[in-house]
């Protein structure tokens, strides 16, 4: 028993420290760049040797990768408070876009997940992993939008619509990186809920296939 409790305290500290040293990294690709971000200065930021944080990680690439994984984890897009399809479509729509942005594109962890995006586009041993992530979380918020308004769902230019919503959002995040226009950034949030409620609109009836 005694050595069983020992084994668990010992698995609890490993975790809660190696939790601590990504809280940490995010912290420095936030405040500083992704370029400081090396083994040393985050090591140096979350008061460890380089040895203990190269014993968690490895390397840098896969303290970056445990970044990405730790932020997309936290925009799970199933923990999105999605609204009913039973609310018009105008509603809907907004309540769409507040939920996404609020979630997603507000924290700053998402700056900081695009600036280990930006960061690492030129080295190889990240890109793939980095794209498989993106990949993941793109394909469930277009099944997500399909979902929420299935009015839409027979259109067949709803990918490229869906990627054009995401795009919109995206860049509202990114421009946060000089600053924050709450009332801006609701404005457009509003005239973007009319596009797609209006796109919604216009879609083709859905034919029930005969028995």
């Amino acid at each position: 028993m005694t050595t069983q409790s020992s084994t668990s305290s010992r698995a609890e500290k490993a975790r809660a420290t190696r939790e601590h040293l990504i809280a940490t990294a995010i912290d420095v690709v936030r405040q500083r760049t992704y370029g400081a971000a090396t083994m040393f200065e985050v090591a140096k930021a979350a008061g460890v040797t380089p040895g203990a944080l190269q014993h968690h990680f490895g390397s840098r690439a896969m303290l970056m990768l445990a970044i990405l994984q730790t932020i997309l984890e936290a925009t799970d897009e199933n923990a999105i408070p999605w609204p009913d399809t039973s609310l018009p479509l105008q509603p809907r729509a907004a309540a769409y876009l507040d939920a996404l942005w609020t979630r997603l594109y507000e924290p700053a962890r998402f700056l900081a997940a695009w600036s280990v995006y930006f960061g690492a586009a030129d080295e190889s041993a990240l890109q793939p992993r980095i794209a498989d992530m993106r990949r993941e979380l793109s394909e469930s918020l277009h099944a997500r939008f399909a979902q929420v308004f299935p009015e839409a769902a027979a259109r067949t230019d709803l990918p490229a619509f869906v990627d054009m919503v995401l795009s919109t959002l995206r860049g509202m995040g990114v421009v946060r990186l000089f600053g924050t226009q709450p009332q801006a950034e609701a404005a457009q949030r509003t005239q973007l809920a009319i596009v797609i409620a209006t796109w919604c609109r216009n879609a083709p009836p859905i034919h029930e296939e005969t028995p």
